[in-house]
């Protein structure tokens, strides 16, 4: 039986179905073979587009197009490596997937294959990877930013910087044990600041990695407020479709409604939530119990407040919602400016919430705007600016995302502080900085743990 590595793998790298071209990669050592079988030629020039036609294996054209061939090291995943770029009809596709299937010892590619090879051939650190598949995945601008970043930036530096780093302070522990019984006397200061170093950095991108957990997989934002002050019809008018039930009757919202959209860049994920009041049917009370169990949760909000709203009761169950996320961001959009005397209503409400007055608001009619672009542009503007962006856009220091990372970093920042703690005992110290220099080594994938790349690299689509 072949090993793995031995196998030739292939796959449809553009969607399957109808379409202008469609591209088939194969890379593995057969690959030259089969560019020489399909295309019926015998010179095949490396890195070189070259118009042809793809034939069977009863010699029969299946299609014309174009054949690229990559010899190695010079290929994405580091073998030899083809492509066809056939045309896209779906019986076409087929041909040529089958035809491949008859070679010998070559297969079907699984999900990430190609870069799995890629990167047990050296052509790039975890991290790049890593990043590549949320390139793929990206779907607002901010998104494709930080991947693009982790991808393509700097990441590897940090790597080599932390770890001559650690090295060097642990050459320097070894030195001052190797020399312990020579009465020679071994200033730490250096190692102490050098290690001190590397915290501080590492917990800056920690903090920094947080941030990129949000644009990458989207910002929660929580709507709420009193019955009827417009929280559905705001949910609709952001989502540019009736996705919730609106009403003039108290209590319309029982349940939460979610929608992921893209407000000025940033994938944003908004949820609508029944109003807060003291609720007397069953169900609506069960829709209120979610809606303050979901404050507690989340920690960036919409408040939602409308002249017709105003009462005694609602402005003490808004008061004591904002004092429980007196910390966390919150917005208000007062609603319903079509109203009369709608900026008596507003005055009303600062003038009994104090809080109020501490939170950037904006005023909009979400039935009279509802065909206003420049009114939704603006809202989103507005939310944008004051409840999701994060500072981090300026800065290149986009080295971690993904929980794994993360949850790395973090236990070398614990091996580091422990180091320090143990200088006292410098065997003990050195042997916690040994663990961190393994673990960023397993960081950026430079040692060899087979069984967390299936779970990176599964995630990527086939073909890729």
């Amino acid at each position: 039986m072949k090993k793995k590595t031995e196998e030739t793998i292939f796959a449809l790298s553009t969607p399957y179905g109808q379409s202008a071209i469609a591209v088939v990669r194969i890379s593995g050592n057969m690959s030259k073979m089969i560019a020489k079988s399909i295309c019926q030629i015998n010179k095949i020039d490396p890195r070189k587009a070259t118009f042809t036609r793809f034939y069977d294996k009863q010699k029969k054209i299946i299609d014309s197009g174009i054949m690229i061939f990559f010899n190695s090291p010079f290929s994405f995943t580091g073998e030899d490596m083809l492509e066809f770029q056939c045309h896209g009809g779906i019986s076409i596709i087929n041909k040529m997937l089958l035809e491949l299937s008859l070679f010998e010892n070559c297969r079907y590619a699984n999900p990430g294959e190609f870069s799995r090879r890629a990167f047990a051939n050296k052509k790039n650190d975890l991290i790049h990877y890593e990043g590549l598949a949320n390139l793929i995945a990206s779907e607002t601008e901010n998104q494709r930013i930080i991947a693009t970043k982790q991808s393509f930036g700097e990441s590897v530096n940090i790597y080599r910087a932390w770890r001559e780093s650690l090295l060097e302070s642990i050459a320097l522990l070894d030195a001052a044990i190797d020399f312990s019984d020579e009465n020679e006397t071994f200033s730490l200061n250096k190692v102490e600041k050098s290690l001190n170093e590397v915290v501080k950095k590492a917990t800056n991108t920690i903090k920094l990695a947080k941030n990129n957990q949000e644009i990458l997989f989207g910002t929660k934002v929580l709507i709420f407020g009193p019955p009827n002050s417009g929280k559905s019809s705001l949910f609709n008018f952001l989502s540019r479709e009736d996705r919730a039930i609106t009403s003039d009757e108290a209590g319309t919202t029982t349940d939460q409604n979610s929608n992921v959209l893209e407000i000025s860049g940033i994938r944003t994920v908004i949820t609508d939530t029944a109003g807060l009041r003291n609720a007397s049917r069953n169900v609506e009370k069960i829709g209120v119990d979610k809606t303050q169990e979901s404050i507690k949760q989340r920690n960036k909000f919409i408040l939602v407040l409308s002249p017709d709203c105003f009462s005694d009761e609602n402005c003490k169950l808004i008061e004591s919602t904002l004092k429980n996320i007196n910390t966390k961001k919150t917005i208000v959009i007062f609603n319903k400016n079509d109203l009369p005397d709608f900026q008596a209503g507003v005055n009303l409400w600062i003038s009994k919430i104090k809080q109020l007055k501490k939170l950037k608001n904006i005023s909009i009619s979400c039935t009279s705007d509802i065909k206003n672009v420049n009114i939704l542009v603006e809202l989103n503007n507005f939310i944008s600016k004051n409840l999701l962006t994060i500072d981090t856009l300026g800065n290149d220091d986009y080295f971690f995302s993904e929980k794994r990372q993360i949850d790395i970093v973090q236990k070398i920042i614990v091996h580091i502080k422990d180091a320090l703690m143990s200088l006292d005992d410098l065997e003990i110290s050195v042997n916690y900085l040994d663990q961190a220099v393994k673990l960023l080594d397993e960081l950026f994938g430079k040692n060899n743990y087979e069984d967390r790349l299936g779970y990176i690299f599964d995630r990527f689509c086939i073909g890729k």
